[in-house]
């Protein structure tokens, strides 16, 4: 199995003229139903609400066959995140997040909801945003590294949300120490470090053990192994591109659904199969951005695509 762990939430998709409409989702979220779609034993670690936006969750996970990993519900509300797209389908975010139930993690700890049987697990995004929550999240990281797990990251960067970016860093540090993969989008790298060209900080984050990908949007993606093959895919045709929301989540997803078809986590890659990786991915995520909200393709959709 391979575990997302991190926030699951509510988009509230505003367009002009209409009513919002209420979307599950959570980049975490989106990584597990996105793994489950592309064949992928997935669960999710992450504490749901008793309140209806919750159930709702519970009930998509329980569609797309992912695993619930954390049983019990809290009390809390589902966090929101309100969800405006401009022209060009890029999406900004507004989140309502405080005391929410992904961030129970005190009455439920990750680290007592890890599977017993754990081939890889994924977490980024808002898991570093705050100093209190990050411990608990860390620990259960630590622990799936220690069982022998691959251990991928996406920074996946919600700037209004962190909480002190001095000390962010100084997280997103641990964090790369721990990942075996990371992969990191052209913008985020340019968020993290302004006046820095992205490629620069993402020779920072080479090492032996870890393989790095960086997300160029329409441009594809460039990818720097752990035995120090760097290669690019470019060919991404003329998707009809709707929106982009979720599409580096599907990424991500494609990613490890990559590895786990293939069976070649901890492995070093050679410069074809780095490519293979790459076309896998890039053409996951251009499909999910023809479709309105995060609609991650099918194993079956994507093969036909290849």
């Amino acid at each position: 199995m391979i575990v997302s762990l991190g926030e699951s939430l509510i988009d509230l998709i505003h367009t002009p003229g209409q009513e919002p409409e209420a979307r599950v989702g959570g980049s975490p979220f989106n990584v597990a139903i996105a793994m489950a779609r592309l064949g992928v034993e997935s669960g999710l670690v992450c504490p749901l609400s008793t309140d209806a936006y919750g159930q709702r969750l519970a009930h998509t996970l329980r569609d797309h066959d992912v695993q619930q990993c954390v049983k019990e519900c809290v009390k809390a509300p589902t966090a929101i995140a309100e969800v405006f797209t401009d022209s060009q389908g890029h999406p900004t975010y507004t989140f309502h997040r405080e005391h929410t139930a992904d961030r129970a993690l005190e009455v439920r700890p990750p680290l007592d909801s890890l599977p017993n049987s754990l081939t890889a697990l994924h977490f980024g995004s808002l898991v570093l945003a705050q100093e209190s929550d990050w411990a608990a999240w860390k620990a259960a990281i630590v622990s799936a590294r220690a069982q022998g797990a691959f251990i991928a990251f996406d920074p996946n960067l919600r700037v209004a949300l962190i909480d002190d970016m001095v000390q962010y860093r100084d997280r997103l540090s641990e964090a790369i120490e721990l990942a075996d993969l990371i992969k990191a989008s052209d913008e985020d790298l340019s968020l993290l470090t302004p006046g820095c060209h992205p490629e620069e900080r993402i020779q920072e984050w080479c090492a032996p053990h870890r393989t790095i990908v960086m997300t160029e949007g329409a441009q594809g993606a460039q990818i720097w192994t752990s035995n120090g093959v760097h290669t690019a895919f470019r060919d991404l045709g003329n998707p009809n591109v709707i929106d982009t929301v979720g599409a580096g989540d599907t990424f991500q997803a494609a990613l490890l659904a990559w590895f786990w078809h293939q069976g070649v986590f901890h492995t070093d890659l050679s410069p074809d199969r780095a490519h293979q990786l790459l076309r896998f991915a890039c053409h996951a995520a251009a499909l999910n951005c023809t479709q309105i909200g995060c609609n991650p393709p099918t194993i079956q959709e994507l093969r036909l695509s290849l």
